[in-house]
């Protein structure tokens, strides 16, 4: 089996399980809810630090340049 037919049979068994979340258990529900927020909440790291990262005109930390010291 090639991954691309690993992907599709992991996203049918995702859609199978969201269609069947109306009629869960609370319990399934919870940490459904959990996962969602986790996801979110990476996903809005990542956006920020793209943000921060490039977007930023002048960044903040630079490395300083170290002169050699000359024998007298």
């Amino acid at each position: 089996m090639g991954a691309r037919e690993e992907v599709l049979d992991l996203l049918h068994k995702v859609w199978t399980k969201l269609q069947g979340l109306p009629q869960a258990s609370p319990l399934e529900l919870g940490a459904f809810l959990i996962l969602l927020l986790f996801i979110a909440t990476f996903m809005l790291m990542i956006l920020l630090a793209c943000i921060h990262c490039c977007c930023c005109g002048k960044p903040k930390y630079q490395a300083s340049r170290v002169q050699p010291l000359h024998p007298l």
